[in-house]
């Protein structure tokens, strides 16, 4: 589909949003009218403003998701259940799947943006190292 300069503005301001908003560009492409991978990819090399824009807006959706994940913990609604007698037990279905959605979302942060959020590996070695070499005839 061939696409006006003012509906490809239309249409960019529409997929950066729900970048900001927290959904992947795969699955906002393959909603409603927007353009393939390909066309999408093109309208970024071909104006750097909209390459810094979408940018950005990776960068607010990881923020979102960071957010995502401090909710996600601190949200204790559904830690207990009360069965029809009034008694509270413990929910552990409930924080396990807790726990698997901050771990996905950790996980994705570190993919994401690996120098913000991946985990730090140190491989500057300090010390001083001896060797004696004894050579014997």
């Amino acid at each position: 589909m061939a696409y006006s300069k003012k509906e490809i503005e239309s249409v960019f301001d529409s997929i950066i949003e729900d970048i900001r908003a927290g959904y992947a560009l795969r699955t906002v492409l393959k909603n409603g009218d927007n353009p393939s991978s390909q066309t999408f990819y093109k309208w970024l090399e071909s104006d750097e403003q909209k390459s810094k824009r979408y940018a950005r807006a990776c960068e607010e959706r990881a923020a979102n998701i960071f957010e995502d994940i401090l909710e996600i913990a601190d949200d204790s609604a559904g830690d207990t259940i009360v069965d029809k007698d009034g008694n509270k037990t413990y929910d552990s279905e409930f924080a396990a799947r807790s726990k698997i959605k901050i771990d996905a979302r950790k996980w994705m942060l570190s993919k994401l943006q690996p120098e913000k959020y991946g985990d730090k590996t140190d491989l500057n070695l300090k010390g001083d190292i001896t060797i004696d070499i004894n050579f014997e005839d």
